[in-house]
């Protein structure tokens, strides 16, 4: 069994295994476009030699298409997804949200008066009265 150089480089040795099968897809379909022109031009299919002749051509450069046309064609199908569910997100993300923010500023609300009332209470209870501290203080004249 052969060893196949281009599926270690775009597959195995990927950092992403989608993005490398993806690239791993178009160089079998640019060999395989080859393969057609070939046995189109010369009336029958390439030898082993030949194939192999023909994959050795591909440079760093080639590869490194491939690479990108992958994280392209990803980048793309990621977009379409997300364009899809778009409307679901914002339905889900808006649904109850003003009823819930009500909800949230009356508790807050609340809290926040309790807090007051306890705080009257702790000044009451040290003999300081709210209201004659109000009446005292007087303004200025200028």
């Amino acid at each position: 069994m052969t060893h196949n150089t281009m599926y270690e480089r775009l597959v195995v040795q990927s950092d992403n295994r989608v993005q490398g099968f993806i690239a791993y897809g178009l160089y079998k379909t640019a060999k395989r476009e080859w393969v057609r022109k070939y046995l189109a031009d010369h009336g029958r299919t390439p030898r082993a030699a030949e194939v192999a002749a023909y994959v050795s051509t591909y440079m760093s450069q080639t590869i490194d298409a491939f690479e990108a046309q992958a994280a392209a064609v990803l980048s793309q199908f990621a977009g379409g997804v997300v364009s899809d569910a778009r409307p679901e997100i914002v339905e889900e993300t808006l649904k109850g949200t003003f009823w819930k923010a009500v909800a949230q500023s009356i508790v807050g609300s609340a809290i926040y008066t309790v807090i007051l009332i306890i705080i009257a209470l702790i000044l009451s209870a040290a003999g300081i009265d709210l209201l004659e501290i109000g009446t005292a203080i007087k303004p200025r004249a200028g």
